[in-house]
């Protein structure tokens, strides 16, 4: 089959030195489930580098500094606004309105500092009526900020620290006064410790400062530093999806104006001089300069009808000058809570900070490749898990949240990816174990939203207090996660205090599947609302994510040798069978698309019965059918999936695509780069790749998700590109492909797999690759390993085994053909692995 390449896709492959698995083939062959193919690209395989040049920044990045467990989180956008504001599962809990800094006020008084730069002399020189620099008005209407951004020099380039606290640098380079800026932004709670209450006052630490400057490009009359904004948040998200963009940071000026005045102090502490912001209920603000740094100054409001602050911020044009500033949360008691902060300082809580976030579970893996960017967006996406959840309050639970600024509250099925496909699989056990702990409390309180259903004890939903929406899948993803901690851990307490809800929720579904007269298909659970959807549907996402739970579960109970294993083992391949039956009779009257092969094949609805719904043919490719391999419905064998997958990468779609011009993430969806045009996080295709051994597909979809489903330079994940940042989710998609990888014990029940699919790139000389305490169903597993040769690896591994698996297959990279194993020296037999003795 021809194909035709997009100059951009050209470019990025190296001028066309790597061959066709950059533009997917028309067919997927299904490879030799143990001996996966030997990699396209022309002998070459992506790497991270590669990766990140299919993919431009994204827009719209924001990034949240917080602690473990808070209530609140401050929110960091790409061009360095520092948002406070509380989130809108606070707004939902009334306790708050009994407070004496009632969340009412708060709302009103929220505080957002935006940040400009002033270091450029043909942008910077003041005048004799403006001796300061001062912020251009806000646009007078409604905009989306990344189009506007004031005309403020764009982007600051945005990394974290070395330190063991995320500490979010954002910089803005002066190349004509050779000079470069820098903010820095942390979260310090008050005396560095563990939440309670999840209300504890929470501060940011900002400091801005000099970090480079060439004294002989700087001038006399020009004034460097930052003028700062400080305003109510008046970043929110546009809804719903609008223009070309879908939900959009958009900046609303008439939230800006503060509703009290301000008034100052003048404050000292740590040799820094400055002044305090103060207001009647609202957060406060502590400004410091360093000695010899000129002293900030408070501007006062050029509307006083429409009361926004500024701060003069000056610097001089030499490494070292700074201002540090506090930035409140809530409001807080000056004598108790806001001295003693200001006192220490931002060195002192950086200290404390990284105290507080150097701690690690015993249980904790260590992930180590030679591609750092690999090794920071797992450590970095292991804070942000912590940090994008909170202590309920009222309640006894914490619980993880799918955002933070836009989604602060719970969608139970795609945040429970966050236990079973990342956390679980780094050994963080206890954190897990605690944020499960909701559901265990609230099992049977509900009912799913569909008519067919009477009220279940075994039924998990999401607490009202937390949820977003009701889905139908969330009972799926619930026995999922728990059954993976499970199962992980070995946990005995674990198992005794779950086991009981656990089969509870078997109950729910063997009375789901026997649920008749529906007017779906039988034998599987019946229609319910089961998305952001709404409607009512049979749908395979919910069929998915049930059957993934039960099959977990199951896989559990086997371990445990339950006497309802056998019995719950003839339902799960009843409920396969039928969940294949559905779709084929889906799939007879479903539209047909002509195959490059051609043949017709179908285009499969994302529900067995009902409407297609509000987002289209979106649905079809992230929670459609393809779904059914990564559940275990089907095979990625099975010719249904292959030419599904195909129908996305090379269909009708595909040619709509034009080269990547759309701009919608709701436009016919397709796969880019291997990954969901629509929402990466649900990019189920690569899963088909891995277990077909498609070496070349699996990691183009690997590298592409780690590059293009998180901002390359804060590796926080999104919903979709250039939509709703800070949605947790493809952090989870990632990892638990790159322990596939190396580390797989899900391709068999009984054997464990080891570098079945490991990327070249962490096969160096002159580095290991170490994958360390690795939780498995089998027991931690640790792993080191390198190239010793143009064709020799050499691999060492421990285990502590609480069942041991049937065999340990360790498989040979494509090229390699000789792996030294613990000492020992095997030739790679023509099965392309080794049955290491265990």
């Amino acid at each position: 089959m021809a194909t035709n390449w997009s100059r951009r896709t050209f470019l990025a492959t190296g001028s066309g030195a790597l061959a066709a698995t950059a533009v997917p083939s028309g067919t997927a062959a299904a490879a030799p489930a143990m001996a996966p193919a030997v990699a396209g690209f022309a002998g070459v395989e992506p790497d991270i580098e590669l990766a990140k040049l299919w993919w431009p920044n994204p827009r719209n990045v924001w990034t949240p500094i917080g602690w473990k467990d808070h209530l609140f989180r401050f929110n960091v956008t790409y061009n360095g606004s520092v948002i406070g504001a509380p989130s809108p599962l606070a707004r939902k809990i009334k306790e708050f309105e009994t407070d004496i800094h009632d969340d009412k006020h708060y709302v009103k008084d929220r505080l957002q500092l935006d940040m400009t730069p002033w270091g450029g002399n043909a942008f910077s020189k003041t005048k004799p009526e403006h001796p300061l620099p001062r912020m251009p008005d806000l646009y007078p209407g409604h905009f989306y900020v990344y189009r506007e951004d004031q005309g403020l020099y764009g982007r600051g380039r945005q990394s974290w620290a070395d330190h063991p606290t995320p500490v979010l640098q954002t910089e803005w380079t002066f190349s004509e006064a050779g000079l470069v800026l820098r903010q820095s932004v942390f979260a310090h709670a008050l005396n560095g410790a563990d939440v309670v209450t999840g209300e504890e006052p929470l501060f940011a630490w900002i400091r801005l400062e000099v970090i480079a400057a060439d004294p002989r490009l700087v001038r006399p009359d020009s004034v460097y530093g930052f003028a700062i904004r400080v305003s109510r948040a008046y970043y929110t998200q546009e809804l719903p999806y609008n223009w070309q963009d879908g939900i959009v940071l958009t900046g609303f000026p008439e939230l800006a104006p503060f509703t009290y005045t301000r008034w100052t102090k003048d404050l000292s502490a740590g040799g820094m001089t400055g002044f305090s912001m103060w207001q009647p209920r609202g957060p406060q603000l502590g400004v410091l300069a360093k000695s010899g740094t000129p002293a900030p100054e408070f501007l006062q409001p050029k509307d006083a009808a429409k009361p926004i602050y500024e701060i003069a911020a000056r610097l001089k044009p030499e490494v070292g000058s700074r201002v540090d500033i506090l930035q409140c949360m809530r409001p807080v008691n000056e004598e108790r809570e806001f001295m003693p902060e200001i006192n220490l300082g931002y060195d002192g809580a950086l200290a404390d900070s990284n105290r507080y976030w150097s701690r690690k579970p015993a249980t904790a893996a260590t992930v180590s490749t030679p591609e750092k960017y690999v090794n920071d967006l797992v450590t970095r996406n292991i804070q942000f898990s912590e940090v994008v959840a909170c202590k309920v309050p009222g309640q006894t639970y914490s619980t993880f949240l799918t955002g933070s600024m836009g989604y602060d509250v719970l969608w139970t099925t795609p945040t429970s990816m966050t236990s079973h496909m990342f956390l679980s699989l780094l050994g963080h056990h206890d954190t897990v174990a605690k944020h499960l702990d909701l559901y265990l409390d609230d099992q049977g309180r509900k009912k799913p939203e569909g008519t067919a259903y009477p009220q279940h004890p075994g039924y998990y939903a999401t607490p009202d207090v937390v949820k977003a929406i009701d889905w139908l899948p969330d009972h799926g993803a619930v026995m999922t996660a728990v059954a993976t901690h499970a199962l992980m851990t070995g946990d005995q307490a674990f198992v005794d205090k779950w086991l009981p809800s656990l089969l509870k929720a078997c109950d729910w579904v063997e009375m789901a599947c026997s649920l008749t007269g529906h007017g779906g298909f039988e034998g599987l659970p019946p229609a319910a609302e089961a998305s952001d959807e709404e409607i009512t549907v049979q749908s395979i996402w919910a069929t998915a994510w049930i059957y993934k739970g039960l099959a977990t579960t199951l896989r559990l109970l086997k371990r445990l040798n339950h006497e309802r294993a056998p019995a719950l083992t003839t339902r799960a391949a009843d409920y396969r069978a039928r969940a294949s039956a559905a779709l084929d009779a889906m799939g007879r009257v479903s539209p047909k698309w002509r195959h490059p092969d051609g043949n017709d094949y179908p285009i499969y609805s994302h529900n067995f019965v009902g409407p297609a719904g509000a987002f289209g043919e979106a649905m079809r490719l992230d929670v459609g059918a393809m779904v059914m391999v990564w559940a275990g419905l089907l095979p990625a064998s099975d010719e249904r999936m292959v030419k599904y997958c195909d129908y996305f990468r090379v269909g009708p779609n595909a040619k709509l695509w034009n080269g990547g011009s759309r701009k919608h993430p709701l436009d016919a969806p397709i796969l880019e780069h291997e990954i969901s045009s629509f929402e990466p996080i649900y990019s189920w295709n690569i899963f088909h790749s891995w277990q077909l051994g498609d070496r070349a597909k699996f990691l183009e979809g690997l590298y592409s998700l780690a590059a293009g489903g998180v901002s390359p330079q804060t590796y926080i994940p999104f919903e979709h590109r250039g939509g709703m940042s800070a949605s947790l989710g493809t952090h989870a998609t990632i990892f638990s492909l790159m322990r596939l990888a190396v580390v797989d014990d899900s391709l068999s029940e009984t054997d464990l797999n080891l570098l079945r699919l490991c990327p070249m790139a962490w096969l160096t000389t002159n580095q290991d690759t170490v994958f360390d305490k690795m939780p498995t169903v089998y027991g931690p597993v640790s792993l080191k390993f390198r190239r010793t040769g143009n064709t020799q690896l050499t691999l060492t591994w421990t285990a502590t085994w609480r069942t041991k698996p049937q065999r340990l297959l360790v498989h040979a990279p494509p090229g390699f053909t000789t792996i030294i194993i613990n000492g020992t020296t095997h030739a790679v037999p023509a099965e392309g692995y080794v049955a290491v003795p265990i």
